[in-house]
């Protein structure tokens, strides 16, 4: 392709070649297709492998999956003139595995009928200025001795998420945790030991929350957890299972093993019509009650009254599944199969949050990835039965899933995955977003195929 391509360049062209080839950035020729034309020393350089290796690839090859959409997208609109020049960040895998992060800015050139030749891309490493920002961004937002939200950073989410939970009024439970007697931790074991049960606690809380809570210390020994989605029930189940399982735990030091408990208080709310600040007095207010009551328990008062609450549906609800007729597809097998899905659900989160042992949660999310993989078998011949047109993308969407949670069921038995993000994706993904969303657009090929027969 190089050689084909070098023959058509004009003596005259030397020079621009030159540069080309020599430029300290990476620099290349690519065919409106993508394959490359013409590489530098720099970009090979840049990806870690040979020139020849690089053009036996193309641009969509090394481009990370979640970035190329956008530049494919680039590429469309210049090729169709709504373009002239295009920049934007993106990640490369290099030869060797790791992502890196590069400035990339396209031109396109065309003959004399203005047909499109061939792109000029230059590339930049910004891989550098990249981790560069996002670590001060981390430093401006985590908490440097326990690695989650800082004071700032915690109330700027909490204030976003009760806005938000505000426009679909969803309930929301605010959390104060204090550990108990922490002085006396300090006064005994000294402070490095009591900045390892604070780092133990916060660590001990973050691998029992769901991905979407918001957890930062607010100071000292204080924390905060904003618990989305949640009624007063759940919210005292949850501070419960977060108060047994720091009680549970054990530090080891030089010093000896070091116990401690903590104190929960909360506040069960809707709505944002008292400020934050407003509704962490009143959970420090239930958390100097629960001190107050002999420490290491638990107070939520509740602010939620019944008419403020809308009936949560699958798609936005964390608390319950609840089956709905509106959720029916007509055909017997399907609903009894879907109603089945949402009651081994309950029963994964029933032991998520009572809590269980890890092995009973386990159990139950075995079972429910096999009963969702035989639904899934039983839903892909009926729907090709019933001639649903689009049945193999929809057979493509179940293998995705399934294998998706398989991994995540493997990443769990190994202690790499929290069971909130497991129950997040089980019950969320797979469950309620795909038997209500997706499920639903071959409802009416089942309901003709059935009336025909």
């Amino acid at each position: 392709m190089k050689k084909d391509f070098l023959k058509n360049v004009k003596s005259n062209d030397e020079l621009f070649f030159n540069a080309f080839q020599y430029a300290s950035i990476g620099m290349a020729l690519v065919a409106p297709d993508g394959k490359w034309l013409l590489v530098n020393k720099s970009l090979c350089d840049l990806t870690g492998y040979n020139e020849e290796e690089l053009m036996e690839t193309t641009f969509q090859d090394i481009t990370h999956p979640d970035d190329l959409e956008e530049d494919l997208d680039y590429v469309n609109r210049i090729l169709s003139g709504d373009l002239e020049t295009y920049q934007m960040e993106k990640r490369y895998f290099h030869k060797d595995g790791r992502t890196i992060f590069i400035l990339l800015s396209v031109s396109l050139v065309k003959n004399k009928n203005g047909s499109p030749l061939f792109f000029i891309s230059q590339i930049q490493d910004i891989t550098d200025r990249k981790l560069l920002e996002k670590e001060l961004v981390r430093q401006a937002t985590t908490d440097l001795l326990t690695s989650i939200n800082n004071r700032r950073q915690f109330y700027d989410l909490t204030e976003r998420d009760i806005l938000r939970s505000a426009r679909y009024n969803e309930p929301l439970v605010l959390l104060m945790i204090d550990i108990d007697h922490f002085k006396k931790v300090n006064d005994t074991y000294g402070h490095g030991v009591g900045d390892e049960a604070l780092k133990k606690m916060a660590d001990v809380c973050r691998s029992e929350l769901r991905s979407f809570d918001i957890f930062g210390r607010i100071g000292g020994e204080e924390f905060s957890i904003l618990l989305a989605k949640t009624d007063v029930t759940l919210g005292f189940k949850i501070a419960e299972r977060l108060r047994k399982s720091v009680e549970r735990n054990r530090l080891i030091t030089d010093k000896g093993v070091v116990k401690f408990t903590i104190s929960i208080g909360g506040i069960a709310f809707s709505g944002a019509r008292l400020s934050l600040e407003s509704r962490m007095k009143q959970a420090d207010q239930a958390l100097y009650e629960a001190k107050n009551s002999g420490r290491n328990r638990t107070v939520i008062e509740n602010n939620l009254a019944e008419t403020e609450l809308k009936k949560e549906s699958p798609q936005k609800g964390f608390v319950r599944l609840e089956w709905d007729r509106a959720y029916e597809s007509g055909h017997k097998l399907i609903d009894e199969q879907h109603q089945g899905l949402f009651r081994l659900t309950n029963m994964l989160l029933a032991a998520m949050i009572e809590p269980q042992e890890k092995t009973v949660c386990q159990q139950h999310m075995d079972e429910l990835i096999s009963e969702v993989s035989e639904h899934f078998k039983t839903e892909e011949r009926l729907i090709e039965t019933a001639g649903y047109p689009y049945a193999s993308e929809h057979k493509k969407l179940h293998r995705k899933l399934i294998n998706r949670a398989v991994e995540i069921a493997r990443l769990h038995k190994r202690g790499q995955m929290y069971i909130g993000d497991v129950f997040h994706f089980l019950a969320v993904q797979v469950v309620s977003q795909h038997i209500i969303d997706e499920d639903r657009n071959f409802f009416s090929s089942l309901q003709s195929h059935s009336k025909s027969q």
